[in-house]
């Protein structure tokens, strides 16, 4: 009978397996008979020969079932990381999608622990985005490293993330990159997470073993970056389209809190006529212009800027305005309505938050205006014949510090007088070139169009302002008011 050392191609992987091991009894039984046959002086050839086909055999057997290994490992892998394929396409939270990864990358590739780091550009350091096999004080020691700052370039995650190759440390103990955090750590394979071409973070293997991880290992852990990549990469994104969908949302509120408390209408105080306008920039800020009526004959007139923008300024803008509709109704000198206002924006609101402004009484009656300027830019009162002056009497910023005293004083108005308000958002207005608007173009223009209305001013110098500023630099709101002795 011939012998077939080739194992039938037919047969499942159990039943190779049997049959390899059958084959290997049959070794070692073959060996002792040839042993003894040989100390007896009596070499078999048949039973050497025998033994020869026996042993081809289990080493292909061997080699085959290495084979089935390999290619039963590719097929786990594959199947894996199509669900995790699924999963990056499913709503599953970015958590999920990384834990799956690290949970399903131990079905391929032997490891102790696992850490996903990400790299933040913004301030040049990594971040531990997740961690397994890590004993609680484990973690402590870990987050509290990289919470003192681990940065590009330092220890083995780090160089992978600054180089873009991947590292691998058969024994971890001879390399002073090494961060220690488990004790019981010998050997680490790093690689980086790519998205988009860019180097986005790194994959993190370490094992209690010295020189545990191989080639395979190297290529199935570049698989699992890869898609870790696009896990992290779409939680960007995400997180991206929820800051710019909050942004809009606090701009939109911020927004109709701002409107809310600009005056609806321009009140009739003959003979002056009063206008003002305010246009919010793309970030809305806390502009504020305002007409107070206090009695039949005066007229409170204010204008302000809030630190800040958004929703905070907004409603800084809107405390202010209370706080000085209040008081100017519950005292006549601007002086101390003005003080007042101070201490109570001082006390109320946080350290960096304050307000400039001018607020003053128009006196029809008697034609005077009675002001105070708290670190506002300076109004100016532009005279009938060219003349101009600033309106700089007044103090500090208010809410920036306590007890502060304001100085007033009075100016005296005659027919085509115009008293012109403004925040910084139309005077530092910049071109493409980076030219400011300026306070003297403001001035001039007013000048010219002085014989207009009051809102024909108004709606003339927005305009200019507006075409004058670059749509690609972030400009502030624009907001002024006019008084205007007809």
């Amino acid at each position: 009978m011939t012998f077939d050392p080739r194992p039938p191609a037919h047969l499942p992987d159990d039943d190779r397996i049997a049959r390899l091991d059958a084959r290997f009894g049959e070794l070692a039984e073959l060996t002792d008979a040839l042993l003894r046959s040989l100390r007896e002086g009596a070499a078999d050839p048949a039973l050497a020969d025998r033994w020869l086909a026996v042993w081809r055999e289990a080493a292909r057997g061997e080699a085959v079932l290495n084979l089935i290994r390999e290619v039963e490992r590719e097929r786990q892998e594959n199947q894996t990381l199509t669900e995790i394929s699924m999963k990056l396409s499913s709503t599953s939270a970015i958590e999920e999608v990384l834990r799956t990864i690290l949970d399903s990358l131990r079905q391929v590739v032997q490891f102790d622990a696992a850490g996903i780091f990400v790299y933040d550009r913004e301030i040049g350091q990594l971040e531990i985005d997740m961690l397994v096999g890590y004993e609680k004080s484990e973690r402590q020691v870990l987050y509290q490293k990289f919470q003192e700052g681990v940065k590009v370039g330092q220890g083995i995650v780090g160089t992978v993330i600054m180089t873009g190759h991947y590292i691998y440390d058969p024994d971890v103990r001879r390399d002073p990159r090494y961060i220690a955090a488990r004790e019981s750590t010998l050997s680490e394979l790093a690689v980086p997470i790519m998205a988009r071409g860019e180097i986005i973070g790194a994959l993190n293997l370490e094992s209690d073993k010295p020189d545990a991880f191989t080639e395979r290992d190297r290529r199935s852990l570049t698989a699992f970056a890869n898609h870790a990549g696009v896990a992290l990469e779409r939680a960007r994104s995400d997180r991206l389209r929820q800051h710019t969908r909050r942004m809009q949302e606090e701009i939109t509120l911020a927004r109709r809190i701002q409107t809310s408390f600009l005056p609806e209408s321009t009140p009739d105080f003959a003979p002056y006529d009063l206008a003002g306008a305010n246009f919010p920039s793309s970030e809305v800020g806390g502009d504020y212009y305002d007409f107070i009526p206090i009695t039949q004959n005066d007229m409170g007139i204010a204008i302000g800027d809030v630190t800040g923008h958004g929703v905070g300024a907004a409603l800084l803008m809107a405390n202010f305005r209370a706080c000085l509709r209040i008081e100017s109704r519950n005292n006549f000198a601007v002086r101390a309505i003005l003080g007042k206002v101070n201490d109570y924006l001082y006390e109320t609101n946080l350290p960096e938050s304050f307000v400039t402004a001018v607020y003053g009484v128009l006196d029809r009656q008697n034609h005077v205006f009675s002001y105070a300027n708290a670190g506002h830019n300076p109004p100016f009162r532009l005279r009938r014949d060219g003349g101009a002056e600033l309106l700089t009497v007044g103090g500090l910023l208010l809410g920036a510090f306590p007890n502060v005293a304001y100085e007033e004083t009075s100016v005296q108005l005659s027919p085509g007088d115009v008293l012109l308000f403004y925040t910084d958002g139309v005077t530092e207005a910049h071109d493409n070139e980076g030219n400011e608007f300026g306070a003297e173009r403001l001035r001039t223009m007013v000048q010219k169009l002085r014989n207009h209305s009051a809102r024909d001013i108004v709606k003339q110098v927005s305009e200019a302002v507006r075409e004058f500023q670059s749509v690609e630099i972030a400009q502030d709101d624009l907001t002024l008011s006019i008084v205007k002795y007809d």
